[in-house]
């Protein structure tokens, strides 16, 4: 029996198109990176690489005012991102972007191009008025474990880019005659390892493929609750 109301159907195509749309955007990104000589020979390319920390080698770099009573500032450790312009063949920085970059993003279009996927088949069944059914309940199990799984893959494609730019910068760690230690950022997330490796995760992707889990446990009693009546009637 299908149903009467109309998002169901809205969702089924917004899926849809987005199902379509993110690999195009992925290979897309990832034909731009490869092309980035080109490109930044005839235009102006700024490039985000992430995040990283900065922390002075000598343990901290000291601000004072010039009044004698002025207050006096230790900086440890500085966060912000990193941009690159233009980044050429001779460089390196080319070779960091297509090898730490590309990865993450074939990672990201990958995941949701299935998610999307897992999203427009269920809503089809949904419009059909198949919510309860094995079926169902088999994809809203898959949407949860495919968030989990991305949860760790994504954190250690970013892991591996957070290292791979880190590493090249402190082959050029002197920033304005200061001598500098760069590191990936720490911030919210679990970090498991030691200081030479560390891998670090969030929470809430875990915790959202868990809830999807929990959503899909009920449809699967709502399944055996019709189940049950159909064997009453």
């Amino acid at each position: 029996m299908k149903t009467s109301s109309q998002l169901p159907k809205f969702f089924r195509r917004l899926f849809g198109l987005l199902e379509i749309i993110s690999p195009v955007v992925g290979v897309l990104v990832c034909f731009l990176m490869l092309a980035l000589p080109s490109v930044s020979n005839q235009a102006e390319v700024e490039l985000e690489l992430g995040e990283v920390g900065l922390m002075p080698e000598s343990g901290a770099l000291t601000v004072q005012g010039s009044d004698s009573k002025a207050e006096t500032i230790s900086i440890k450790n500085l966060r912000g991102g990193l941009w690159v312009r233009n980044p050429g063949e001779g460089n390196g920085l080319l070779a960091l972007t297509r090898w730490s970059t590309v990865p993450l993003i074939i990672a990201y279009a990958g995941f949701f191009t299935l998610l999307f996927d897992l999203l427009r088949r269920l809503f089809r069944n949904v419009e059909r008025g198949e919510s309860f059914t094995e079926r169902s309940v088999r994809l809203v199990h898959a949407i949860g474990m495919a968030v989990i799984l991305f949860t760790f893959l994504s954190a250690a494609a970013t892991t591996w880019h957070d290292r791979a730019v880190a590493n090249y910068l402190n082959q050029h760690d002197t920033l304005q005659e200061i001598k500098m230690a760069f590191v990936a950022p720490h911030d919210n997330s679990v970090i498991v390892g030691s200081h030479n490796f560390e891998f670090h995760f969030s929470f809430v992707g875990i915790l959202a493929g868990l809830l999807v889990l929990s959503l899909g446990e009920v449809f699967r009693q709502g399944l055996v609750l019709k189940e049950d009546n159909d064997l009453t009637i």
